[in-house]
């Protein structure tokens, strides 16, 4: 079976509905997908009802929750989640209001390069309560300041913003309890080798259950260095294309993960 456990809709980061992505995954014969939009689950219940139109696709519930680690920043997925359970809910407000108040500060920041932009005009112009700086370099774009995304990543988005206006994360330790309590599985999101060898071990100490080892632009070495040390740490290993639909070359399905290679996780997540 083709699985693909990392998408992004429009209700976070990505491009397309919930309900599109099931649809496009049936046309790309995956059979099992994770919805795991950043610091929400809004878009479970969409992608639920499309599933009944789709019915040849699997979901599982999902969300990816940002956190900070050593002053690293650290991506935890939770997979099989009840995104009705009141403490991950309690956690995605809070999130969501953190994001907001970082985005405001950002726009703030704009001014003095004498781009006008508002929180209201950011808020009301997608379907998110999860706000990020891709929602503000599209409207960069939109409203002229730049001609691309990228463009504005890099002339207005980039480092010395983030630098400027830090992230207000959530704690790991919190993240995964939580997931844990929504009976959930936590997983190491997408780690470079050197955020892996730095992190792994706190992270198992919190609560740690698994590793997304099988990424896009993933090397063979690194595959086999991550799969190699996680099997020996007994974690259940992951993988996702992370997809947002922004990049023409990358349709949903041209990535995907054999279930064979993570049957464990599978299993424990009562889809094998």
């Amino acid at each position: 079976m083709k699985v693909d456990l990392h998408i992004h809709s429009n209700l976070s980061d990505g491009k397309y509905s919930p309900s599109t992505i099931v649809q496009y995954s049936a046309y790309s014969h995956l059979d099992i997908i994770s919805l795991t939009d950043h610091d929400t689950m809004t878009g479970i219940l969409e992608a639920k009802k499309a599933i009944q139109t789709w019915s040849t696709v699997k979901l599982l519930a999902g969300v990816e929750l940002s956190t900070c680690l050593d002053c690293d920043e650290v991506h935890i997925l939770g997979y099989g989640i009840d995104e009705c359970h009141p403490a991950m809910q309690q956690l995605l407000t809070k999130a969501q209001r953190r994001r907001k108040r970082r985005v405001g500060r950002i726009l703030n920041r704009l001014q003095y390069a004498g781009i006008r932009i508002s929180l209201e005009e950011v808020k009301n112009g997608y379907c998110t309560e999860s706000l990020g700086r891709m929602h503000i370099a599209r409207l960069l774009v939109k409203r002229g300041y730049v001609r691309t995304i990228r463009e504005a990543f890099d002339r207005y988005l980039s480092y010395d913003i983030q630098t400027l206006v830090p992230k207000d994360f959530i704690p790991p330790q919190q993240a995964i309890q939580i997931i844990l309590e929504a009976g959930g599985v936590p997983v190491f999101a997408h780690p470079t080798i050197d955020l892996f060898d730095r992190h792994i071990d706190t992270l198992i100490a919190f609560g740690l259950q698994g590793v997304e080892i099988f990424k896009v632009s993933r090397s063979a070495i690194e595959e086999f260095y991550l799969e190699t040390v996680v099997k020996d740490k007994k974690l259940l290993i992951t993988g996702g294309s992370d997809w947002h639909g922004y990049n023409q070359m990358q349709n949903l399905g041209n990535f995907y993960v054999d279930s064979a290679r993570i049957q464990p996780f599978l299993e424990a997540v009562n889809l094998a």
